[in-house]
């Protein structure tokens, strides 16, 4: 089971995870981050205005004695080449953690990269330009409408008014989450 909520400045995912124990993880940005001397009080004067999500909390225990933070993530448009290096995975450029897919485009990412060096080292592909080229022509056509489609639903779910709408709007017309999710995840992989 999965669920997703918002909240002003951000929103959250709630997964299942193994021992019937849940996985909570919370985006936000540093300006609605930066008025609150720490992640608790964050949570009570901001997260815990989504009643769902307070009462999540409430009813848990952490796993944890400190919740696990990382900072200033970076989900800006990248080169999947830098200084003739090939990036694969996050190094390409990050998928919102909502849309659910960032080990799948990581491992998609390394499959194109790994064909196209083969093909380059039995010299089938004759130049490390060419080689640049075609692995960056195959990374974006395979991931950009996935990181588009990806920032503007993030870009939705941090506007609150919107994101009611949208969630109001999904559960009108449920047919269309499937569309939304496929947008973000991409054609099946094939070994090849």
């Amino acid at each position: 089971k999965v669920a997703l909520h918002n909240f002003k400045g951000g929103y959250c995912g709630v997964s299942k995870v193994e021992n019937d124990s849940i996985n909570v993880c919370y985006i936000t940005n540093f300006d609605a981050f930066k008025n609150y001397k720490d992640i608790n009080t964050f949570q009570q004067e901001v997260l815990f205005k989504n009643l769902e999500l307070k009462s999540l909390f409430s009813k848990s225990k952490p796993l944890f004695d400190q919740p696990l933070t990382i900072s200033q993530i970076s989900f800006e448009t990248k080169d999947p080449i830098e200084n003739h290096m090939i990036m694969c995975g996050d190094s390409a450029g990050m998928i919102h953690p909502l849309c659910g897919n960032g080990m799948g485009m990581a491992i998609r990412s390394a499959q194109l990269a790994s064909v196209l060096i083969i093909d380059y080292l039995q010299g089938k592909i004759a130049t490390r330009k060419e080689l640049e080229s075609m692995y960056r022509k195959k990374w974006n056509k395979t991931f950009s409408l996935r990181l588009k489609a990806g920032h503007a639903i993030a870009y939705l779910f941090r506007q609150n008014k919107l994101a009611v709408i949208l969630l109001n709007v999904l559960r009108v017309f449920p047919f269309l989450l499937p569309k939304i999710i496929k947008m973000t995840h991409g054609k099946p992989m094939t070994a090849s």
